[in-house]
């Protein structure tokens, strides 16, 4: 693999004539076009699609205020976003993209659930002093 990436030296170098161990995928340095570094890079690694939204504000704010399990686990998933967008797998990044955002919407529904029973119980106990004996 790493052949494939291999760049032969510059024309102003004499390096000598290619010997038979040598790759023969590259043709000797003399015929072969230069292009600059960068065009190269460009060409290679030049987006081949929109890179999907990440959700990681959301899931760390999920995480924190609502559920602590799904939660995490949309931090996960929303980090290989960009991880796997830059590596050129735009549809892993658009997978990983959609289940953070469904565990971000699991993490709001349990903690908008986990928050009402908290309420609920709260103004169902009884905080009078009325039944207490007197010291």
């Amino acid at each position: 693999m790493a052949d494939k990436h291999r760049v032969p030296p510059p024309d102003d170098d004499d390096w000598g004539e290619r010997t038979e161990w040598q790759d023969s995928s590259f043709p000797p340095h003399q015929e072969q076009a230069q292009q600059p570094q960068h065009q190269q890079w460009s060409q290679t690694h030049a987006p081949q699609g929109p890179v999907p939204e990440s959700y990681m504000t959301p899931a760390i704010l999920v995480t924190l205020l609502c559920f602590l399990p799904t939660g995490i686990a949309a931090i996960v998933f929303a980090s290989q976003v960009s991880a796997k967008a830059t590596a050129g797998d735009y549809q892993g990044a658009a997978q990983a993209s959609r289940r953070a955002r469904i565990l971000i919407l699991v993490s709001v529904g349990v903690g908008v659930v986990f928050w009402l029973i908290l309420i609920i119980a709260m103004s169902m106990s009884d905080t009078s002093t009325a039944y207490m004996p007197a010291p």
